[in-house]
């Protein structure tokens, strides 16, 4: 029985000493030999960006669905909601009466109106662009009953040839009757009794110039001739095209209003009283 007890002692024994040698040569080595390298393991499966729970294993809940970035919001794109075509004149240059919020805008062709640049005018449609994209806007057609009402408006109101009659002359002023001026307030009138063309000079608007008058029109017993160049607008220069226009838009409220016209060498200012 001893001799079985000091066989295990001095096998147990021999185990302790080799496992203090193996731990003195790790020491040694760790000691006097450079690191080995530290190696790493990465997955190239992304991470999923949603979790997976346990229960949904099971089908006791619905796995969530993956989040996504979220997205830019869409740009708002322009629109013409708002804006109505009262009228459309072609000529040089072509124009068109635009409408919104109750307040009419005169605009010639290459004027812009709220950012919209009017490109192309038709008789009942114009095509206006804004950030490279194109817009139209079409004349709404009148009802039936709205064409009467016009109709009857129209008889109640003096004849245009009336109202011409009724411009008289001193010297170089002219008395004009205001309902005149809400009949010329019609860019296709205009257009049938006088023709106008821009005056550039060194790239520059100076004025506008008369390339005719009808004979006996309203412009006729105004004043103006043929080769005229209206150069200034109440003593005025004219340096765009929306200097005129503005002056056409506010007509009906003016009192009185001159034009300094070239005519030949020579220049004069025409004055006209609004009654």
């Amino acid at each position: 029985m001893q001799s079985r007890f000091d066989a295990m002692a001095t096998s147990i024994s021999l185990i302790l000493l080799l496992l203090l040698c193996a731990r003195l040569t790790a020491i040694a080595i760790e000691t006097f030999l450079p690191p080995l390298p530290r190696l790493e393991c990465r997955s190239e499966i992304e991470k999923p960006n949603y979790t997976y729970r346990f229960a949904s294993a099971f089908g006791l809940k619905s796995a969530p669905a993956a989040t996504t970035k979220s997205q830019a919001p869409a740009r708002k794109q322009a629109s013409l909601k708002g804006y109505i075509l009262s009228m459309t004149a072609i000529g040089t240059p072509s124009m068109a009466i635009i409408v919104k919020n109750g307040k009419s805008r005169l605009v010639s062709v290459g004027e812009e109106i709220d950012g919209f640049r009017l490109e192309e005018v038709y008789t009942d449609r114009v095509k206006l662009s804004k950030s490279g994209r194109e817009y139209w806007l079409s004349m709404k057609k009148k009802k039936a009953a709205e064409t009467i009402e016009t109709e009857v408006g129209e008889k109640a109101k003096k004849p245009e040839r009336e109202l011409i009659e009724q411009v008289r002359r001193e010297g170089d002023t002219f008395f004009v009757p205001r309902e005149l001026l809400s009949e010329m307030h019609d860019l296709k009138k205009i257009f049938r009794y006088i023709s106008i063309n821009p005056v550039y000079r060194d790239n520059r608007l100076v004025g506008f110039a008369v390339s005719n008058v009808k004979k006996g029109s309203v412009f006729d017993k105004m004043g103006l001739k043929k080769r005229d160049i209206i150069e200034k607008i109440d003593s005025k220069p004219i340096k765009s095209e929306s200097d005129a226009f503005a002056y056409f838009n506010r007509l009906e409220q003016l009192n009185s209003l001159s034009l300094t016209i070239k005519r030949g060498k020579e220049s004069k200012e025409l004055k006209y009283e609004i009654f």
